[in-house]
């Protein structure tokens, strides 16, 4: 892409920008905004204050919302972000949402230059129909299964941009401990309990990393699994910041990924294929699209499946893992899609 672009990415307020344990989307705006920045485009990042990038940074609140224990008036800060953004449309050539529908009015205002949203979850019907009221907003899935969940709702695509991680900060690692990892929110939609299940009948060790967002999942956690982390071959780390994430994932011997709903992506897969750590997931979503089942993993439909898998492990080459990932999930080849997107949605 020739043309320097003036670049608004609006990221979600709920944690910084990276962020400092989970936040899946948070990571991604962060890859994008020091992607583009490193291509010489002026970017601007609407992100909570204790955040840090190359971008100039406009914070329409002091630190993300979940840390701020006790507010009573979470959206109100969103509010305040929407605003800030019609502020100043004047100073972008292009909008990049990644904060779901929050920021769709900005899109109503006669000067609003284009306007793209990355839709970074799966879409339900609620979902859908507020998208679809919203015309002049163009929509990127983040995997062809993502898009066809989309389109399904007749929601218009503009494209697919898989999620993309910078290589160097994953370490690889040919050599991993004796053990499995579960790493992600800890809840039912991503199957802890079939990846702790699936451990203990084969005798493996896991380890368990994660968080728990909201009262449900906390009372979900007291009841249902909290009992079950006292086995003697479960370790449970709860949250963990980036290098404890690092050193979990190129040492695990396989990421469990049991997953129970249409998963838009998955990045955790592919930060553990980058590591060397081959995958066992459940064929959901967009896991076929990134695990190659044999090669790089396993997609298994059942939790006895997994446990065949499981066993089957030492045969996936670590090497093929971190191969596919520079392939196909790099840092490079996300800014490259982008820019294709911007550049048609520019010229329309």
């Amino acid at each position: 892409m020739k043309k320097k672009l003036r670049i608004a990415q609006i990221a979600p307020l709920w944690v910084s920008v990276p962020p400092r344990t989970y936040g899946g989307t948070e990571l991604m705006v962060y890859n994008i905004t020091e992607g583009l920045f490193k291509r010489q485009h002026k970017v601007t990042l609407f992100a909570s204050g204790d955040s840090h990038a190359n971008a100039l940074l406009i914070p329409p609140l002091e630190r993300g919302i979940w840390l701020q224990h006790g507010i009573r008036n979470p959206h109100a800060p969103i509010i305040r972000l929407i605003k800030m953004v019609h502020e100043r449309l004047s100073d972008f050539d292009l909008i990049h949402n990644h904060f779901n529908f929050f920021p769709f009015p900005v899109s109503l205002h006669s000067k609003c230059p284009p306007f793209l949203t990355t839709v970074h979850r799966p879409v339900d019907t609620a979902y859908a129909e507020t998208m679809k009221a919203y015309p002049k907003i163009k929509f990127c899935a983040i995997s062809e299964d993502h898009k066809k969940s989309m389109e399904e709702h007749g929601v218009p695509v503009a494209g697919v941009v898989y999620n993309g991680i910078d290589m160097p900060r994953y370490e690889y690692n040919n050599r991993p401990n004796d053990y499995l990892l579960y790493l992600g929110r800890i809840n039912s939609e991503k199957g802890i309990l079939t990846a702790i299940e699936a451990a203990r009948v084969t005798g493996q060790k896991l380890i368990v990393a994660g968080n728990i967002v909201g009262e449900g999942e906390w009372l979900h956690f007291m009841h249902e699994i909290q009992p079950l982390l006292h086995h003697e071959n479960i370790n449970f780390r709860g949250q963990v910041n980036f290098e404890e994430k690092i050193e979990l994932l190129k040492n695990a011997k396989a990421l469990l990924f049991p997953i129970n709903v249409r998963e838009a992506f998955g990045l955790v897969m592919t930060e553990a294929m980058a590591c060397g750590t081959p995958v066992i997931a459940f064929r959901r979503g967009s896991v076929p699209e990134i695990v190659e089942h044999g090669k790089t993993g396993f997609v298994v439909d059942t939790k006895e499946e997994m446990i065949e898998a499981i066993k089957m492990i030492g045969s996936i080459d670590r090497a093929k893992c971190r191969e596919s990932v520079e392939k196909k999930f790099s840092l490079e080849i996300m800014i490259d899609r982008y820019e294709k997107i911007y550049e048609k949605i520019i010229g329309s």
